[in-house]
């Protein structure tokens, strides 16, 4: 039997407080943005029904040439609130995030203040890479912050400017660019070995970032197979593995998942059902038993099972996939991108069925 596994780190919920507490001296009064400008971030933001968009001043200075405003997103679905920095080039860059200003904290290096600067803040221990070989259009360095955890290591992607004053999340887009195409393009690496359902040309292409432990995940497992019985051979659906912090077995139980798939796609979906209806039962101490006798129970290849468990690039991949994640505006889960545009699925999953339905007639 297998010890459990710890959660991936992905620190979630202390990104949102440390959004929070940047952006805590938010002026009072709104403020206009070009329409182009605002176009882009519409697009950027998350679809969903009854919200509001507004624009403040930033509480801080970025850096110089570069324009920013802060736009708070209002809502009845909580899913959809937030505030963020769009942030504007010289160049024609456009980036919608968290700048982190970094430049007063302690350390002799950019990356001593970098990482001092995540622990104050977050408690996450990481190790800043910074590529100073390369320079984007924009005049920054690629970085990239390995957390260190139990499972491994996870990366997040990020840019930072050559004087070390502030970290962005994420990276910074094209202007001219629709961004939900380069959002979906980011992810394609990963989606030859996820779990998947739907011709892989389909003209509409689902990808669901779920955890195997979140409760509002089982609630929205069957939101997708009303849309894929009506649109088998238009929509294509993904499942992408996303563990969170919070969650014990979340990591133990995509990993048996990724080890059951590998040697029989279908079987996967019987076993994503029954681990959503045996989620109040299951814990860290029980999973493995539970997992293991499923994998029996279906007759699989339990020596090639139990290697799967402890393939390195298995468990690599999944760390990798939930740094890209977070890298690329997933913030919760389940979280629904439909051809790279990030949705809210509305109550029962009306709102994503709507969506899609729309896509198909145009």
């Amino acid at each position: 039997m297998h010890s459990s596994l710890p959660p991936v780190s992905l620190a979630v919920k202390r990104l949102f407080l440390l959004t929070t507490t940047l952006f805590a001296a938010t002026a009072a009064l709104a403020v206009e943005v070009d329409p182009k400008l605002d176009k882009i971030v519409r697009e950027a933001l998350p679809v969903c029904a009854e919200s509001t968009i507004s624009y403040d001043e930033m509480p801080y200075k970025l850096l110089p040439r570069f324009s920013a405003k802060l736009v708070k997103i209002e809502s009845k679905r909580p899913a959809c609130e937030g505030q963020y920095a769009v942030v504007t080039s010289p160049t024609g860059g456009f980036y919608i995030g968290m700048p982190w200003p970094i430049e007063k904290e302690d350390g002799a290096s950019i990356q001593e203040r970098l990482k001092n600067f995540v622990w104050r803040n977050m408690q996450m221990n990481v190790t800043p890479v910074i590529d100073v070989t390369k320079m984007t259009d924009d005049g920054l360095f690629p970085i990239t912050l390995q957390e260190t955890t139990e499972n491994g290591k996870i990366p997040f992607e990020g840019e930072i400017d050559p004087d070390g004053k502030f970290f962005f999340m994420g990276h910074f887009r094209r202007m001219g660019d629709s961004i939900r195409p380069q959002r979906a393009k980011g992810f394609a690496s990963f989606f030859p070995n996820l779990p998947a359902k739907g011709p892989a040309n389909a003209p509409v292409t689902i990808v669901e970032f779920s955890d195997f432990e979140c409760p509002s995940c089982r609630r929205a497992a069957g939101y997708v197979d009303s849309i894929l019985e009506k649109h088998h051979d238009k929509v294509r659906y993904v499942r992408f593995d996303l563990p969170l912090t919070m969650h014990p077995w979340a990591f133990a139980a995509a990993l048996a998942g990724r080890a059951i798939h590998r040697q029989n796609p279908e079987i996967f979906w019987e076993y994503k059902k029954q681990v959503y209806g045996n989620q109040d039962s299951l814990t860290a101490f029980t999973f493995w038993d539970w997992a293991r006798g499923f994998a029996e129970d279906h007759q699989l290849d339990m020596k090639r099972y139990d290697a799967d468990l402890q393939n390195a690039e298995i468990r690599g991949e999944i760390l990798r996939g939930a740094g890209s994640a977070l890298s690329n505006e997933i913030r919760a889960t389940p979280t629904y991108m439909v051809n790279g545009a990030l949705v809210d699925a509305g109550d029962g999953g009306k709102a994503l069925t709507e969506y899609v339905e729309k896509l198909l007639a145009q």
